[in-house]
C-alpha cells in the first residue's frame, strides 16, 4: 500500500510538471522541442551490410498511437506496420549492398496472428529467391518464431536453447460465476447455432457448436502451419505433427537431431556464419573509429525503409491507390484510434470518395466485428464508393462478423488461407443490475405511461414481451446481414445458409465456399486495385487514416495523464492470464450500438501458445 501511494503522489507531481513545462515552452517552443527530440540522424548503408529482422518487433497492419510521453522522447515499443516489412525485404533482395538477411531470435517472439506473417514469410521466399543467403539465430523459438525461422538457409540455436513444437490452443475465459457474484444478471438473444459470442456471460464452458467450430478452425491453422514449416525444412507433416504430440518443447540439440534447426551455436558463431554469407564483420585489428562499436554491418527493418522512402516504383501523384486500414472493433460514433468508429469512418471514406486523384481503393479489414449498426454505416459508404472506383478488400488476421459485413460491399475479397472470417450471425447482451441491487440497500420505483415505457432500462430482466420485442430486432438484422451476403457472393438460400449460423471460417476453406475471391496478402490486393483501375505502373500509394499530428497527440493524450500510475508489477506465470482478463474485459467498453445488436466474432481470438 505504501507503495502504491509513493506511485501515485510521483505520477501527480511528474504531471504537474509535464504540464508546467508544457505551458512555459508556448506553441512554438513546444513544436521547437518536439522536432529536436524526435529527430533522427538518416542511417547510412555501406556494402557488405545485413538486413535485420527480429521476432521480438511485433508486426501489424497500422502503427500504434502514441502517448505524449512517447510522442516527445521516443521511448514506444517499436511495431512495424507489414507493409513496411514486405517492401523492404522486397527492396533489399534487388538491392547490392544487402548481402544477407537475419532473422534475430534472441529476444522473445510476439504474434499478432498468422495471416501478416505468412505475407512476411512470402517476402523472405523471395529473398532467398535472389540468391542472398537468409541466416536465423535465436535463443528460444516460439512456434510464430520459428514460422519465420523456417525459411532460413540456416537455423542456428544457442545451446541454452529451445524450439516449441507443440500445436495451438485457446483458453476462453468465462465471467458467468463473477457476474452471479457480482449481482449482476445476464439475458442475452442470438441468432446463428455457432455465434457464441454471448457464452463467455451465459455459461462456465464451451458450448458443443462454438467448441466445434473452434476446435476445426485450430486444425486448419495448424495444418497450414505444419504445411509451410515442412516444405521450408524438407520434412514432412506427419514428422512435424510426431515431434508436437510427443516432445512439444525440444532442447537444442534435440530440435538439432530432429533437423529443426541446423547448428547448435554462440553468437560468435552466428557472426562467422554471416561472415561466410559476405556480411562486413568487426576485425579489431582492421576496424576504423566510427565501427569500433559495430560487431557486424547491420541496418533494421525501420531504417532501411527509411531509405527507401519515396522512391517507390510508382509514384504518379494524379493517380493513387488509398489503402484504408480498419483495424479493431467497430464501433458506434467516432470511437478512438485504437478502433473503427462508424461516423469516422464513414466520413473518411466520403471523402476518398470526393477524391478524384484516388482511383482505386484497398480496404484493409483487420476486425473481429462489433456493432451491427456502424459496420453498416461503414457498408454504405464503401457501397458508393464501390459505384465510383474499384473497391478490393484484404482480410488480415481477423475480418469476422461485422468485418465480413463491410467487406461485402467490395469489388473483389482477397485473404490469405489462415485468416479467421465468416462469422455471419448477430447477437445482444442484456445486463441488468437487480441482484446487486439487493445485496447494496437500492430499491427502485417506476411511473409509466405503458408496459413498454422502461424497455431500455438495466434496473431488472427483460419480461418475455421485452425479450420478444429484443429478438425480433435479433432477427430483423440477422436477415439484412444475410441478404448483403447473398447479393454480393450471389448465394442461394440453402447455401447462404450453410455458410451463416455464425460459422467461422479460414480464408482457405472460405474461398471454397465463395465467402472469398483470391488468396494472398495485402500486395496482392493493391495490385489487383491497380488492374482494375486499369493504372498501368503510373501509381502512388497513400494510407488512411493519416498519422497524427503533434496537437492530436497533446490534447487526446493530456487528460489521460491524470489518472495514470505506474502498473503493478507482476510475476510472468500470472501476466498473460491477467492481460487476458483485462482484454477480455475492455472489449465490453466496446459494445454500444445504440439497439444493442452486435455482428461480433463468437470468441476472442487468441493463441495459447504464441
Amino acid at each position: 500500500m505504501k507503495n502504491f501511494f509513493q506511485q501515485m503522489v510521483a505520477s501527480f507531481f511528474g504531471t504537474l510538471a509535464a504540464i508546467v513545462v508544457l505551458l512555459s515552452l508556448g506553441a512554438t517552443g513546444l513544436v521547437l522541442l518536439f522536432i529536436l527530440v524526435s529527430a533522427e540522424a538518416d542511417p547510412v548503408l555501406e556494402e557488405k551490410t545485413a538486413l535485420i529482422l527480429d521476432l521480438a518487433t511485433p508486426i501489424r497492419d497500422t502503427s500504434p498511437t502514441l502517448s505524449l510521453q512517447q510522442s516527445l522522447l521516443g521511448s514506444q515499443e517499436e511495431i512495424l506496420p507489414l507493409r513496411t516489412v514486405v517492401n523492404a525485404i522486397e527492396k533489399a533482395a534487388e538491392d547490392d549492398r544487402i548481402v544477407a538477411l537475419l532473422i534475430d531470435g534472441r529476444r522473445s517472439n510476439q504474434v499478432d496472428g498468422y495471416a501478416n506473417l505468412s505475407e512476411v514469410q512470402q517476402a523472405l521466399v523471395k529473398f532467398k529467391q535472389s540468391g542472398k543467403k537468409v541466416v536465423a539465430y535465436g535463443l528460444n523459438y516460439s512456434e510464430v518464431g520459428y514460422y519465420l525461422a523456417s525459411t532460413a538457409d540456416t537455423i542456428l540455436i544457442n545451446p541454452m536453447g529451445g524450439v516449441e513444437m507443440n500445436g495451438l490452443g485457446a483458453q476462453p475465459i468465462f465471467f458467468t460465476g463473477a457476474l452471479a457474484k457480482a449481482g449482476i444478471g445476464v439475458q442475452t438473444l442470438r441468432v446463428g447455432s455457432y455465434k457464441g459470442a454471448v457464452e463467455p456471460y451465459t455459461r462456465e464452458n464451451l458450448s458443443p457448436e462454438n467448441r466445434q467450430q473452434q476446435q476445426l478452425l485450430l486444425n486448419q491453422i495448424w495444418q497450414i502451419y505444419l504445411t509451410s514449416v515442412a516444405n521450408n525444412r524438407s520434412l514432412t507433416v506427419p514428422q512435424l505433427q510426431a515431434i508436437a504430440s510427443d516432445q512439444g518443447l525440444l532442447f537444442a540439440d534435440i530440435a538439432l537431431r530432429e533437423k529443426l534447426v541446423d547448428k547448435v551455436a554462440y553468437w560468435d558463431e552466428a557472426l562467422a556464419e554471416l561472415k561466410q554469407a559476405g556480411v562486413w564483420i568487426n576485425d579489431p585489428e582492421k576496424v576504423e573509429e566510427e565501427e569500433e562499436d559495430q560487431e557486424f554491418r547491420k541496418i533494421s527493418l525501420a531504417e532501411y525503409h527509411r531509405l527507401q522512402t519515396g522512391t517507390g516504383e510508382n509514384q504518379n501523384q494524379n493517380s493513387k491507390i488509398a489503402i484504408v486500414y480498419l483495424e479493431g472493433s467497430i464501433v458506434n460514433g467516432r470511437g478512438t484510434w485504437e478502433n473503427i468508429g462508424g461516423d469516422r469512418y464513414g466520413e473518411l471514406l466520403r471523402t476518398i470518395r470526393q477524391d478524384d486523384d484516388i482511383k482505386a481503393v484497398v480496404l484493409r479489414i483487420n476486425s473481429p466485428g462489433g456493432s451491427a449498426s456502424a459496420a453498416d454505416i461503414i457498408w454504405r459508404e464503401v457501397e458508393l464508393l464501390q459505384a465510383q472506383k474499384p473497391v478490393i478488400i484484404s482480410m488480415g488476421n481477423v475480418a469476422a462478423s461485422g468485418g465480413y459485413w463491410i467487406a461485402t460491399a467490395g469489388e473483389k475479397i482477397v485473404a490469405q488461407p489462415n485468416t479467421v472470417t465468416g462469422s455471419i450471425g448477430v447477437f445482444s447482451i442484456l445486463f441488468n443490475v437487480e441482484n446487486l441491487g439487493d445485496r447494496l440497500g437500492l430499491n427502485w420505483d417506476e411511473v409509466t405511461t405503458g408496459a413498454l415505457a422502461n424497455v431500455g432500462s438495466s434496473i431488472k430482466p427483460k419480461t418475455e414481451l421485452e425479450l420478444a420485442i429484443f429478438q425480433r430486432s435479433v432477427d430483423q438484422v440477422y436477415e439484412i446481414f444475410l441478404d448483403k451476403v447473398g447479393r454480393a457472393r450471389n448465394l442461394s438460400p440453402t447455401a447462404l445458409d450453410s455458410v451463416a449460423q455464425g460459422r467461422v471460417w479460414t480464408g482457405l476453406e472460405a474461398q471454397k465456399m465463395g465467402l472469398v475471391d483470391q488468396l494472398g496478402g495485402l500486395q496482392t490486393a493493391v495490385n489487383l486495385a491497380a488492374a482494375q483501375a486499369e493504372l498501368g505502373e503510373q501509381w502512388q500509394v497513400k494510407e488512411y487514416p493519416t498519422p497524427r499530428g503533434l496537437n492530436s497527440i497533446l490534447w487526446n493524450n493530456l487528460s489521460h495523464s491524470f489518472t495514470q500510475t505506474n502498473s503493478v508489477v507482476l510475476p510472468p506465470f500470472l501476466q498473460t492470464n491477467w492481460q487476458q482478463l483485462e482484454r477480455e474485459w475492455a472489449e465490453l467498453s466496446q459494445f454500444n450500438d445504440p439497439q444493442g445488436i452486435y455482428a461480433r466474432l463468437p470468441f476472442s481470438w487468441h493463441f495459447l501458445n504464441p
